[in-house]
């Protein structure tokens, strides 16, 4: 890449729209985890809105049940937290790394 290129992206407002993307999928994240049991909280590595599903995303497939098991108080904690409501759970697996 060039340093114009770099420019152009960075002046074009592009970069400060990823950063606050960035921010809101982070922040959904740590409210999710915030809303589940240990260890579920420990494996989720992301969380983000696709119109009216909630996609988790995990480190193993061996959490993915343990946390559409716990979807209705994962509903009720985010609810309670004032997050919207989802009306589906969808729950996938990442690239296997360490959650922050």
């Amino acid at each position: 890449m060039t340093d114009t290129f770099l420019k152009s992206f960075a002046t074009s407002g592009l970069l400060g729209q990823l950063e606050k993307k960035a921010k809101k999928i982070q922040s959904l994240t740590d409210r999710v985890r915030d809303s589940l049991a240990s260890p579920e909280r420990d494996h989720v590595l992301a969380a983000a809105y696709h119109d009216d599903t909630l996609v988790v995303t995990t480190d193993s497939a061996a959490w993915t049940a343990q946390i559409r098991f716990a979807q209705d108080d994962l509903r009720q904690s985010l609810v309670a937290r004032g997050e919207r409501v989802f009306v589906h759970l969808k729950v996938r697996v990442g690239n296997g790394g360490t959650p922050t």
